[in-house]
């Protein structure tokens, strides 16, 4: 079906000839809702597993440093290049999930506006 389809009127009164209520709308939007809750989780996870591998690359690092009994550039380097790249990604998967979610969510409230106007004198 699709957003798009139901962006337009006859699609909308195919599937909903009458003014539908709220427990029919929200019964109709519930697996993309469903779908849609997801994305949130996955943001968190990914910052989260994010900041885990930053945490782990520079405790890497100062193990490094300790080990070898000295501070140097080069050692710290390594750890902390790491832990970039972990944060990195995190992000990377991070913000295109919450942007996804926000997407979905306005056009699930879109097109619920809009089959509510279908049937309303307030057009």
């Amino acid at each position: 079906m699709g957003f798009r389809n139901l962006e337009r009127k006859e699609t909308r009164k195919t599937y909903f000839p009458n003014l539908p209520n709220e427990e029919e709308l929200d019964l109709f939007f519930s697996p993309l809702e469903r779908i849609a809750s997801w994305f949130p989780t996955i943001a968190s996870l990914s910052m989260l597993l994010g900041l885990l591998g930053t945490v782990i690359g520079i405790n890497t690092a100062f193990g490094e440093m300790e080990a070898q009994g000295k501070v140097s550039l080069e050692i710290l380097a390594g750890g902390i290049k790491d832990a970039l790249n972990t944060t990195i990604v995190g992000l990377l998967v991070a913000i295109p999930s919450l942007f996804f979610h926000r997407v979905i969510e306005n056009k699930i409230r879109y097109i619920s506006e809009l089959i509510i106007k279908d049937h309303t004198k307030l057009q």
